[in-house]
């Protein structure tokens, strides 16, 4: 793990610890399916749609992929460039958001992230090449243009790259039902990612909350252990999540809820701080709201400045794979008090095995 500057360091954990509520100008959306698809993800896009009006969304367009369409990939590319197109935004002071929402089967296949109609694979989307590479390419979306990208992946979802550890103006997040580890993607019809996403946002909805952001939904529902699916999250653009207003009574703050899910991560800095330095980072973490939970636990003096540190998963989930970071462990219990665990007792006799309270939860 390479080393990032101070400033570096500074910058992407102030982005990262803030909710950064955007009024976004407009907000376009699309769902996407296959015609002939085998999970029955034709329930899906009525949930999404639900879900885009608690958020205070238009409907979204729909785009099925029929079964007798000899290029799938070109229809769907076509369509993309034509709704990223209509999605930038026309002049200085605007900021738009563009929302693709797609459910079926996602595989690997020749080393990418792929669309498939069905089990057997035999019409598929290369949709790293399509897709990611497009909403990640600055030539094809510029900072100029005002668009960030919300991709919600109802299927298995794999991207590895890592990021330069800077702040950008826009940003391009996704949210996914599981990993490409994970063998079934997809639950039951009446229980799938895009349920289960609609349904906490309606809950948010009915409890008062003011505004939602991806990252911490994604949280809340890594917590559900007894679930099925286990979602990941990656943000492939900039240091921040996708935050929208609820439409409802908007009494209750998120930012005030101190974090249900943690995560314990390192990050290294390529010079040691000063003493001033430590102070005014640690009266910094202090001052932040609830939801962030960002602490320090250990700093250690490497060849760099090694510190170990714990926030909400939300938080973490920004920096995961930025340049300089690494996570440690998700949800950790409090560190081990080995001082007093390993300290001998008056008879000097070695404790029992069994009565040492050792476990490590990964």
């Amino acid at each position: 793990m390479s080393p990032i500057t101070f400033d570096q360091f500074k910058n992407t954990l102030t982005a990262a610890a803030s909710q950064r509520g955007r009024d976004y100008t407009n907000v376009y959306s699309v769902t996407v399916r296959w015609e002939q698809d085998d999970t029955q993800a034709d329930k899906d896009p009525d949930r999404f749609q639900r879900m885009l009006k608690d958020l205070n969304v238009g409907a979204a367009t729909e785009l099925i992929i029929r079964h007798n369409d000899s290029t799938p990939a070109l229809t769907f590319q076509q369509a993309l460039l034509e709704i990223i197109r209509k999605s930038k935004a026309n002049s200085e002071s605007d900021h738009n958001l563009f929302i693709l929402h797609y459910a079926g089967h996602g595989i690997m296949k020749d080393g990418s992230f792929t669309f498939a109609e069905t089990k057997g694979a035999k019409k598929t989307i290369n949709a790293d090449r399509i897709l990611l590479a497009q909403v990640k390419d600055p030539q094809a979306i510029s900072d100029s243009d005002h668009l960030d990208v919300l991709l919600i992946f109802d299927c298995c979802y794999a991207h590895v790259a890592t990021r330069a550890p800077t702040t950008q103006r826009r940003v391009v997040e996704v949210i996914a039902a599981t990993s490409a580890q994970t063998p079934m993607a997809r639950s039951a019809p009446h229980n799938t990612f895009t349920g289960k996403l609609a349904g906490e946002i309606a809950r948010r909805k009915r409890s008062g909350h003011k505004n939602v952001e991806f990252a911490d939904l994604f949280q809340t529902l890594r917590l559900r252990v007894d679930s099925k699916i286990r979602p990941t999250h990656s943000i492939l653009v900039g240091v921040a999540s996708v935050l929208l207003p609820l439409n409802g009574p908007r009494t209750i703050d998120p930012t005030s809820i101190p974090p249900d899910y943690t995560a314990l991560f390192s990050v290294s800095v390529s010079r040691d701080l000063s003493t001033d330095e430590m102070k005014e980072l640690s009266a910094w973490m202090r001052s932040l709201p609830r939801f962030a939970g960002l602490n320090i636990d250990k700093v250690y003096h490497t060849q760099s400045m090694c510190f170990i540190m714990r926030s909400a998963l939300s938080v973490y989930a920004k920096l995961h794979k930025l340049d300089g970071y690494s996570l440690i462990a998700e949800n950790p219990s409090p560190p081990l008090d080995l001082d007093g665990l390993l300290q001998p007792g008056p008879s000097a006799a070695a404790p029992k095995k069994e009565n040492i309270p050792f476990r490590v939860e990964k």
